[in-house]
């Protein structure tokens, strides 16, 4: 099939370092010098599996609280390990669950404020607010006095929360039902986004509240996507990096704050590839670290779901055709990029033209040595790198847009919601 895919007409911005990558490498040169860079260079980028993310989930019992759980650990609740889902029973204890390929990523399921064994002069003591880095306060319905109490709390310790209004595909199915012929999803939203404000401004006149349903295949719909963006974007600063990586790929939102993140680390992962003296492969004239540089295109494809597991899930949740799926990606990426991955890097290094600007690379000289930035190994992967991501990331996003599609036409074809 053809596609629009050529390395050597894409564009990439220069991302800058970050502050704590550039002293960090600065440090270890000005003690060890180049020996050893490679590994330390390669032991930064792993760095982020190692940071601890705790978030917590707090309302009644019957908000959703499993289902939001499950979605953002990309399962459904008959997967194995989900968090059980339907069960009416109030929360006891405190239930973790893990993202199942990061589990450095972890939800915690906290008992509502005033149940029995929770009670309200107790709750801060029992739950250890201080342990969380972030708070999601759900509710099916209104806001109660005991949430805007426990969100007063959180203010206090200096942590952030949300509001998440859940279950909103079921509310706007029963106003359809009741009010067919004056029915409008808009004025529904806005009326239901309005009476959670009037509330919840009461203790934070900046509160915003997200609609959302909570049900995996409406990521993309309501104010899904703009809840996790917001998740991103106020999440403790030393640990956002790391939680950008451990999202699921979901929405648009998250790609793009992955496919940042990632691009800003290309030139670490160049000098890793290029640090190493590996012999050279048959048909390409450079030496580097192949089966490190294949890695790192492997590690972009599970980021941005555009693995052969992440497409197979999407097919099935969606109910889309994998065909469907790989005729509209195969667009933009050639098939081998799906099928034969070290093949794909060995076309993408013979096609790259070294055309990267000295000025451009001597800006790498203080993190990873005049040696390594020297060598055509290193501009040519960085270059590589970075162009690929630009159209990884277009793939990403028309991925997105498909199930999308899928989404709202489910909404039109069913009687009941999803």
């Amino acid at each position: 099939m053809a596609t629009s895919y050529d390395v050597k007409s894409l564009d990439y911005d220069l991302i800058d370092l970050s502050e704590d990558d550039k002293l960090a490498a600065q440090k270890y040169l000005s003690e060890n010098g180049i020996r050893g860079i490679e590994g330390f260079l390669a032991e930064r980028l792993d760095a982020w599996r190692k940071c601890p993310l705790n978030i917590a989930i707090t309302g009644d019992s019957g908000a959703g609280k499993s289902t939001l759980i499950n979605t953002l650990r990309n399962l459904r609740a008959e997967d194995e390990g989900a968090a059980k889902v339907g069960v009416v029973e109030t929360t006891r204890t405190i239930l973790s669950y893990s993202h199942p390929s990061y589990p450095n990523l972890v939800f915690y399921d906290l008992p509502g404020v005033g149940t029995l064994e929770f009670k309200k002069s107790t709750y801060l003591n029992q739950v250890n607010l201080s342990r969380y880095d972030f708070f999601l306060i759900i509710s099916r319905t209104r806001f109660t006095e005991n949430d805007l109490w426990l969100a007063t709390e959180i203010q206090k310790i200096g942590k952030h929360f949300f509001f998440i209004r859940t279950n909103i595909d079921q509310d706007l199915y029963n106003e359809k039902i009741d009010h067919p012929k004056t029915y409008n999803e808009t004025l529904v939203l806005d009326r239901i986004r309005e009476n959670c404000l009037a509330h919840i401004r009461t203790v934070d006149e900046t509160a915003n509240a997200f609609l959302i349903s909570g049900r995996l295949n409406y990521t993309s719909r309501f104010d899904f996507p703009l809840m996790c963006s917001s998740l991103l974007r106020d999440y403790p600063g030393l640990k956002r990096q790391a939680m950008i990586l451990a999202m699921s790929s979901n929405c648009k939102e998250v790609i793009r704050a992955k496919v940042d993140i990632l691009r800003g680390q290309t030139w670490v992962a160049a000098a890793v590839s290029a640090a190493v003296a590996s012999p050279p492969i048959p048909g390409l004239s450079i030496m580097f670290d192949f089966s490190l540089t294949v890695g790192f295109v492997i590690f972009y494809k599970k980021q941005l779901g555009l693995d052969d597991e992440s497409l197979a899930r999407i097919a099935e949740i969606h109910h889309i055709p994998v065909y469907v799926i790989q005729d509209e990606l195969q667009k933009i990426l050639p098939a081998h990029f799906f099928t034969a991955v070290p093949d794909f890097v060995v076309s993408l290094v013979k096609r790259q033209a070294v055309g990267t600007a000295t000025e451009e690379v001597l800006r790498y000289v203080p993190y990873v040595g005049s040696a390594i930035c020297a060598t055509v190994s290193f501009t040519i992967i960085l270059s590589v790198l970075r162009n690929l991501l630009n159209v990884m990331e277009k793939a990403a996003l028309t991925l997105i847009d498909i199930v999308a599609e899928r989404s709202v036409s489910d909404d039109e074809d069913d009687d009941e919601p999803i």
